[in-house]
Formats: structure tokens, C-alpha cells, sequence
């Protein structure tokens, strides 16, 4: 049977997975402990105490630092490690499509596919396993609603990782749509692992150098102006 949990809004950042029938399944926040601090992501599910109710926070560093997801999806035991070596690639260095070690030691690929979303297989069988696709429902608390659904079929993997692996894939998904029309030409043209924070700091580096060169140019303008203006004076005053 599939499961179905639907994201309102539709933001990996910040949504509640709903089940048809109105219940919320995950909460997904983004937060940052002071203004300089990174985001981190948070997914919590209902549990009978705050510590119960963490299945994951992935902590999104910035300025070309890899950020690191902690979780105790990996193996029971609360772990931390970076990203890019949770989500792997294989092959193609710009590949958005990801792969990880199942908690049934089940090797995973999710690939996104073009005007449907992602689709998470398994990689020895190519087993359909969930697709992130838009809907309209049919049925529920949101029916006759065109509404954005993370299906989810029967399966050995446990459902906390398939919802801590989409949540990022997506988000990483936004921050390429994001960050597509700042590109700069000897930028990577792949998005950083920090996200799209990391991303524009290419363009940040770019933007703060033209900005100190006006500023540079600004005050020779106007120490030249200031010292021309006084030769003048003298002048007139000595004729």
C-alpha cells in the first residue's frame, strides 16, 4: 500500500508532511541561532518527548564549508557526518543524482526527473521505492486539491530516512533553481554543498570587490576635487 504525505506548504524548508487524512506525519523547520549562525533544518515527527520527537537536523554551513547532518537514522545510534558523504554521488561530478547505504543495507539512488520531481529507486533491482510528484487528490482531508505528495511505497527502508534524504535532495533541488541566474563564469557549475549561501559567495567576492573599487574610486575623486578646488583659491587670491 502507499503511503502518501503531502508538503504545506510546498517549501523543504519549512512544511509539514501531511497524511490524506489531515495528520501531521514530519515538521520541517529552518532556523538560525543568531544572525551570523547557518541555518539548520530540523525534522521532527510526533513523540512523547522532545528528544524522541528529532529524526534529523542538517546543519547548512556557508562560505564553502560542507555542512553535516546529525541523525540516528544511520544505524539507531545518534551519528553526525557531512553531507556529501551521507548523499554520495557516483560517476558525473555535476549529477544532481544522489545515492546512500539504506538502514537495510540496501543501496539507494534519488534522481529527479524532469516535470515529474524525484524518484528514489533501489539500485539493484531499479524497484520504484517513492516519487515527489503533484497530484490532484482524489480522496481525504485535500480532496479535489492539485497538491505537491511524497509517495511512498512499501518497503525495508525505514520511512525517517526516506523523509531526512528527500527533504535534502529537494532542498538542494531549489537552491540550483535559486542560484541559476546569478552564475558567474569561473564559478562551479555545480551548487556547493553549503547550499545556495555558498553558491553566491562567488558572487558575493565579485559584487564586495566592485563595490570597494567605487569606494576607492569615490574618495581619489573627491581628495582631487578637494586639493584642485584649493589651488584655485590661491590662485585667484595671489592674482
Amino acid at each position: 500500500m502507499c503511503m502518501r504525505l503531502y508538503l504545506v506548504p510546498n517549501d523543504p524548508e519549512h512544511t509539514t508532511l501531511v497524511s490524506p487524512n489531515g495528520v501531521a506525519q514530519y515538521q520541517v523547520n529552518t532556523a538560525k541561532a543568531h544572525r551570523l549562525a547557518p541555518p539548520v533544518l530540523s525534522i521532527r515527527r510526533p513523540a512523547e518527548n522532545e528528544p524522541d520527537s528529532v529524526v534529523a537536523e542538517i546543519e547548512w554551513r556557508r562560505f564553502g564549508a560542507h555542512p553535516v547532518v546529525r541523525s540516528n537514522v544511520f544505524d539507531g545510534t545518534g551519528q553526525e557526518m557531512e553531507v556529501r558523504d551521507f548523499l554520495y554521488k557516483l560517476g558525473h561530478h555535476f549529477t544532481p543524482t544522489r545515492y546512500f547505504l539504506g538502514n537495510d543495507d540496501v543501496e539507494y539512488r534519488w534522481k529527479p526527473l524532469k516535470d515529474v520531481g524525484h524518484v528514489l529507486t533501489r539500485l539493484d533491482t531499479g524497484e520504484e521505492v517513492a516519487r515527489f510528484t503533484q497530484e490532484l487528490v482524489a480522496e481525504g482531508f485535500f480532496r479535489g486539491e492539485r497538491k505537491w505528495c511524497l509517495q511512498i511505497q512499501a518497503t525495508t527502508l525505514d520511512i525517517d530516512m526516506v523523509v531526512t534524504t528527500f527533504i535534502i535532495v529537494e532542498k538542494r533541488r531549489r537552491d540550483r533553481v535559486a542560484v541559476e541566474g546569478m552564475k558567474m563564469p569561473h564559478c562551479d557549475e555545480d551548487v556547493p554543498e553549503g547550499g545556495c549561501e555558498a553558491e553566491s559567495g562567488c558572487a558575493y567576492v565579485v559584487l564586495g570587490f566592485v563595490w570597494a573599487v567605487m569606494f576607492f574610486g569615490l574618495n581619489v575623486f573627491s581628495s582631487f576635487n578637494t586639493l584642485f578646488s584649493a589651488r584655485m583659491i590661491a590662485s585667484a587670491a595671489k592674482a
